[in-house]
Order: C-alpha cells, then structure tokens, then sequence
C-alpha cells in the first residue's frame, strides 16, 4: 500500500523542488542586478562616462540585463532589469523579469 501513496505524491515532491530551485535561481538574479545597479551608481556618482558606467553594470549584472541611468544636478539613479529563466522548469513557465535600482548622491567637484 506505501508504494500507490509514494507513487501519488512523488510527483509534487519533484514539483516542489524544482519549484524551490528556481525561486533560488530568482532571488540570485536579482541580488545580481542589485550589485551591478549599486556598482554602477557609485562610478556614475564619481563622474565616470556613461558607457563605463554601463560597462560596469553589464559585467556584474546577469547576462542580457538592461541598465538605465536618469539623475538630477545633484543625485544619479541607476536601474538594472533582467528576464530570468527558471533553469529546472525550462520552458514550462515564463521567465520572471526581476529589477533593481539604485540612488547615489553626486560626489562634488569636477568628474575624474
């Protein structure tokens, strides 16, 4: 009788796993895009060029993110979007878009 039971509730036990891998998978990703936004910000905020900045945002950042920098005279935002594929699940669900940003106050004096 324990192998029909074994047999109706593997199937959720694997579900659920998978489950668990890719949310694992979800949360790395947006800890990334939270690393390459901070990383970015702060050169953005020493005066750095854009396409540095960028640069630097990229090679941190999961592959295909997308980086955005806005400001104002005195702060420099910096946004970090990524599509993140659940990596066990394959095709099965959507990617999940995962975003994080970060605000740096401008440093004074003239750029480097």
């Amino acid at each position: 009788m324990a192998t029909a039971e074994l047999a109706v509730v593997l199937p959720a036990i694997v579900l659920a796993l998978l489950m668990s891998v890719g949310a694992v998978s979800a949360a790395t990703a947006r800890m990334r895009c939270a690393d390459a936004a901070s990383v970015a910000a702060r050169l953005a905020a020493r005066g750095e060029a854009p396409d540095d900045v960028v640069a630097a945002a990229h090679r941190v950042a999961p592959v295909g993110a997308v980086v955005r920098l806005s400001g104002t005279a005195s702060t420099v935002e910096v946004t970090v979007q990524a599509s993140v594929r659940l990596v066990p699940l394959g095709g099965l669900v959507p990617p999940i878009r995962v975003s994080a940003g970060f605000v740096q106050e401008r440093e004074p004096g003239p750029p480097p």
